[in-house]
């Protein structure tokens, strides 16, 4: 697989369709680099073959990693993100640690090193009985995804910085890494997501372009995602901050946005802004 430049923009990517139109799909932005989402209703084992294949006749693709979406995940509030999102329900993990071996196997078939998720929401005291068996949890997908080489991945936004940051001292696992979301910092509510990135930087192998405004306090809602450089995020201080840490991985616009037409705007307009801001800061 091809290498990433230092700071190369990517895209959020799911594969919904075959390989072949979704790396169509790519090309049509003049991205080469993805983080290729799973749904639920890809069949990995199948879809390998078609993958390799796809990826043999695109040598310049690179995919950083693959991202785990669950059965049955919800984001329509914080209560139903609670319940539904990641592992933190207990009857849905034993399913969606099956599912990540599978997505683990796949994605190692296709040479991609990462596999990330959102695992739910972390919680604050460590004495919390869900805080223990989120910690054993992770140790199994960590130690899971480690007999393939590969990292797992936490993608932030639904814990403050420094719960997450105990959280993985804690997990004990050298291949437990982050997957930094400025915006989800903003939409959860969850902290300033320069001092978080500050704080977390070690740990971060990956990062989003995505962008929001704060939820309204005591709604229980997440906040609104928005284009990219029309909310709460400080982008321009994000790249500089990328910047200064050392950071020379890609830069993986994510919109989650239902309307395609819009989407695609979007995207758009998200990598023309970015190119704008790291030109800004000598990049």
């Amino acid at each position: 697989m091809a290498e990433v430049a230092p700071m190369e923009i990517g895209l959020v990517i799911w594969a919904e369709s075959t390989a072949e139109v979704t790396l169509k799909q790519v090309a049509d932005y003049g991205l080469r680099v993805i983080q290729l989402g799973i749904p639920p209703a890809v069949d990995c084992a199948a879809a390998v073959v078609s993958w390799k294949q796809s990826l043999a006749a695109a040598p310049q693709v690179v995919i950083t990693s693959a991202v785990c979406c669950y059965e049955g995940e919800d984001y329509s509030d914080l209560a139903t993100v609670h319940e539904s999102v990641g592992f933190t329900t207990p009857r849905y993990r034993p399913e969606r640690i099956a599912r990540t071996r599978e997505i683990a196997d796949f994605a190692h078939g296709l040479g991609i090193e990462a596999v990330s998720c959102h695992i739910g929401f972390i919680p604050e005291d460590p004495e919390d009985a869900l805080y223990a068996e989120l910690i054993e949890v992770t140790r199994t997908l960590c130690d899971g995804t480690s007999v393939n080489g590969q990292n797992f991945v936490l993608e932030t936004g639904q814990e403050s910085a420094e719960v997450l940051l105990r959280f993985i001292a804690d997990v004990g696992r050298s291949n437990l890494k982050i997957n930094f979301d400025p915006a989800n910092m903003i939409l959860y509510g969850s902290g300033d997501p320069l001092a978080a990135l500050a704080l977390l930087q070690k740990h971060v192998v990956s990062v989003h372009c995505k962008d929001g405004t704060s939820p309204v306090a005591g709604s229980g809602s997440l906040g609104k995602e928005c284009a990219l450089g029309d909310g709460e995020v400080d982008f321009p201080g994000f790249l500089s901050l990328l910047q200064q840490i050392g950071y020379t991985d890609s830069l993986t616009i994510e919109r989650e946005e239902p309307d395609q037409q819009r989407k695609v705007a979007d995207v758009f307009l998200a990598i023309e802004r970015l190119k704008m801001w790291k030109q800004s800061i000598g990049l």
